[in-house]
């Protein structure tokens, strides 16, 4: 059984990855998705609790995970989500159900968070995986008690990356003439719960605002998931 969902912590693996951010030489595949936004269903979808990662770099590339600001940031993306989902009818994944669905739940949340940032990576030319389909990444373990547990055929992954830097860093930056590719990486991806595989995401990168500056994290989030629950409200 888990305790409760995992943190945002788990994306400092796939971040800790990518070096500076830095984008690869040759062209990188524009990605596909599988579904229109229009083509999933809000009855049909579970959100699951956004996964934030905000993290600093110093002067000699060492990070430091932020706990506290990606709390408080995943509080806001939290509360912002419920009210876009709750307005469509569809619903926010709770903790006891995360926690009775055990392990398995807990694999998969962590899967979609890290395939989120990854695709979105990809999606802002910043990282290229070779992949043409948001489909090549698939959740390979059977999803049965996932689908019992959170009572859903599609789930929604939101993913969000803060990089702030040092002022010694940023010092170190100006000297060199560059910056950081991706400051700020957004993204949204919906799994199909039947074969574990993303079939829609959505994304953007800001390099100039901050996840913590006033009313940031709300555009951030309407922003994401206009497409997808930008239609009128379920009727109550």
């Amino acid at each position: 059984m888990i305790a409760a969902p995992v943190s945002g912590r788990a994306l400092v693996v796939v971040v800790g990855m990518l070096g500076l951010l830095i984008t690869t030489a040759g062209c990188i595949p524009a990605l596909q998705n599988q579904f229109p936004a229009e083509g999933i269903a809000p009855a049909q979808l579970v959100a699951m609790p956004p996964q934030v990662l905000v993290y600093t770099l110093d002067a000699s590339e060492h990070r430091s995970f932020d706990e506290q600001p990606s709390s408080a940031v995943a509080a806001q993306a939290e509360g912002t989500l419920r009210e876009l989902v709750d307005a469509q009818g569809a619903h926010l994944a709770q903790t006891d159900a995360l926690v009775t669905c055990g392990v398995t739940c807990a694999r998969f949340y962590r899967w979609g968070g890290l395939a989120t940032l990854e695709i979105a990576l990809q999606r802002e030319q910043i990282r290229n995986y070779g992949f043409h389909s948001v489909t090549s990444w698939t959740f390979r373990d059977d999803l049965a008690a996932v689908r019992g547990s959170l009572n859903a055929d599609f789930a929604l992954f939101v993913a969000l990356k803060q990089t702030r830097q040092t002022t010694g860093r940023k010092v170190v930056m100006a000297l060199g003439g560059s910056y950081i590719i991706g400051a700020q990486i957004d993204a949204a991806c919906v799994a199909d719960l039947r074969n574990g595989a993303m079939v829609w995401c959505t994304s953007f990168k800001d390099d100039a605002r901050d996840l913590e500056d006033p009313g940031q994290v709300p555009k951030v989030m309407r922003t994401l998931l206009r497409s997808l629950f930008g239609r009128p409200a379920a009727a109550t």
